[in-house]
C-alpha cells in the first residue's frame, strides 16, 4: 500500500502507521525516513519546485534531473505530513499549510535551517560514542571557506526572523542609547531588530571568520551595513573595540564550560557601561526534580555537538552575580517556547 493512501489528515495518517506497531519500533522506523525525506526533498530542490507549481512525479524528476521512482516514493512519505499533498489528476502540489515555511518567496521561509539538519545525520550517527566513551562532535571548528557555513548561518538567520522583533521589545536599553555588543551574534538578526526598534543604534557582532562572512553578506541584504558591523575573531581574545550600552549573548553558553561561562561574562562586562543590560538567550536546564520535556532532545544535541551542556537559571544567575551584574530577570516568548532570556544589569 503506498503510504499516501492512508486516510486523511497528516497526523492521522502517520499515527496510523505507528499504531500498527509497538510504540518504539514505530519511532524508530518511521522518525529516521520521514526526516531524511524532508531533508532530501528540501536539499533536492523538490519543496521549491513544488512551491511554484503542481508537478507530476515525473515531470518533477526530469525537471531537476532525478530518478522517477525514488522522487514518487519521497513525495509519498511528505505527503503524509501535510506539507505536500497528491491531487486527483496524480500531481503533487504544497499545501496551505506548507507554504509558510517551505516557500521561497514567504517571510517566515525555513528551507535553509531544514537544508542544515541534514548535517545532524552524521552528528546523531556518533551518539552511541558519545554514550559509551564520551566522545563528541564539534560544530564549529570547520574552516572558514567551508560551504557548511552558509547553510548553518542562514538557517540560524531564519529562525531568529520568527522571535527577533518579540525578543528586541523585551530588553530594556536606556533611552538614547546609541551601542550593543552582540558577542557570536553570526547573522545578526537580533541586533538588526534592536537597531530596527531603536533610532541611531548601532551594533557590533563578535563572531569566527565562517559565521561572520555570511553575516555581512545578509545584514547587507537587509540594508544595514551602516548600523551593523562584524568584528572577526574568538570572542574569548578578540578587542571588543569600545564601551556598549548593551550586550547579546544568544544561544552560545550551552557550548561553554562554567569557568569559560565566567571568563565570557567577565569580559563582555568590562566593556559595559554601569547599568547596561546583558541579555543570555539559551536553553535552559529543567530544575532538579523537573520531569524531562521536549526540550530535553535539544540539551541532547547540544551536548553531542560539543561537549558541554545545558545549565539552570539559578546557576547561570549565580555566575553573571560572580562577574559584575545585577539580579537577573527572566523573560520568556510565545515565539521561542522551550528558550529563556536571562537580562542582569552591569554593575
Amino acid at each position: 500500500m503506498r503510504i499516501a493512501a492512508v486516510p486523511d489528515g497528516p497526523v492521522e495518517r502517520l499515527g496510523l502507521l505507528l499504531n500498527k506497531l509497538p510504540t518504539p519500533i514505530g519511532e524508530a522506523m518511521f522518525a529516521m525516513p520521514v526526516a531524511r525525506c524532508l531533508q532530501v526533498a528540501q536539499r533536492t530542490g523538490i519543496l521549491a519546485a513544488l512551491a511554484e507549481g503542481p508537478r507530476e512525479p515525473g515531470e518533477l524528476a526530469e525537471h531537476l534531473g532525478l530518478q522517477a521512482a525514488g522522487t514518487a516514493r519521497l513525495l509519498d512519505v511528505i505527503a503524509t505530513l501535510g506539507h505536500v499533498r497528491q491531487n486527483p489528476d496524480g500531481r503533487y502540489e504544497m499545501t496551505k499549510s506548507g507554504r509558510p515555511w517551505l516557500d521561497p518567496r514567504s517571510d517566515t521561509y525555513l528551507g535553509d535551517f531544514l537544508a542544515d539538519t541534514a548535517e545532524y545525520w552524521d552528528w546523531y550517527a556518533r551518539l552511541e560514542d558519545l554514550v559509551r566513551d564520551g566522545t563528541h562532535a564539534e560544530l564549529h571548528g570547520k574552516e572558514a571557506d567551508d560551504p557548511y557555513w552558509q547553510s548553518y548561518i542562514r538557517g540560524q538567520y531564519q529562525l531568529a526572523r520568527l522571535s527577533s522583533a518579540e525578543v528586541a521589545k523585551a530588553l530594556p536599553l536606556a533611552k538614547g542609547a546609541h551601542s550593543i555588543l552582540d558577542v557570536a551574534g553570526a547573522h545578526g538578526e537580533y541586533s538588526m531588530a534592536l537597531c530596527r526598534r531603536h533610532e541611531g543604534l548601532r551594533a557590533t557582532i563578535v563572531d569566527l571568520p565562517g559565521s561572520a562572512a555570511v553575516g555581512e553578506k545578509i545584514v547587507a541584504e537587509n540594508g544595514m551595513s551602516d548600523r551593523v558591523r562584524h568584528l572577526v575573531g574568538d570572542m574569548f581574545e578578540v578587542d571588543y573595540d569600545g564601551h556598549y550600552d548593551g550586550a547579546l549573548c544568544f544561544n552560545i553558553i550551552h557550548h561553554l564550560s562554567p569557568e569559560q561561562m565566567r571568563t565570557l561574562f567577565a569580559r563582555i562586562r568590562a566593556v559595559l557601561r554601569p547599568g547596561a543590560p546583558f541579555a543570555v538567550l539559551d536553553l535552559y536546564d529543567r530544575p532538579a526534580g523537573e520531569r524531562a520535556n521536549t526540550a530535553s532532545i535539544l540539551g541532547l544535541f547540544f551536548h553531542l555537538t560539543s561537549g558541554a551542556d545545558t545549565y539552570t537559571v539559578e546557576e547561570v544567575s549565580r555566575w553573571l552575580g560572580e562577574t559584575g551584574y545585577g539580579k537577573a530577570d527572566v523573560k520568556s516568548f510565545r515565539t521561542l517556547p522551550d528558550l529563556r532570556l536571562l537580562i542582569a544589569k552591569a554593575v
